[in-house]
């Protein structure tokens, strides 16, 4: 499973000591890192080929931004959307405003 962050950047970024919540983490990573991938679409390609990040490649900061911060949205409210930052098959408004100049607009 592709992870457009690892798992010292997201714990260093929440402030996480420990690996109570590792698996957890892992897991929402993935998770998010896939969701990410699809609403960038082929502007995801510059850094991502055969659903991998391949070696060398490099993710963009916005990216990574954005795909910790999701994982903390997840992480902190897994049950309902109280900050109302989320709508219907789009990511949370704050991750689309980082990502949207990158995606690509087309329809299909």
């Amino acid at each position: 499973m592709v992870q457009l962050v690892d798992l010292d950047e997201i714990k260093a970024a929440l402030r996480i000591d420990g690996d109570d919540e590792d698996a957890a983490l892992e897991l929402l990573c993935e998770a998010v890192s896939e969701a990410v991938i699809a609403y960038l679409k082929s502007g995801a390609d510059a850094f991502i080929e055969d659903g991998e990040v391949p070696s060398g490649a490099v993710v963009p900061n916005r990216v990574k931004v954005a795909t910790i911060y999701w994982i903390g949205v997840l992480r902190r409210n897994p049950d309902n959307d109280t900050e109302g930052a989320f709508q219907l098959g789009y990511p949370p408004l704050p991750v689309v405003s980082m990502l949207y100049q990158m995606r690509d607009p087309a329809l299909a």
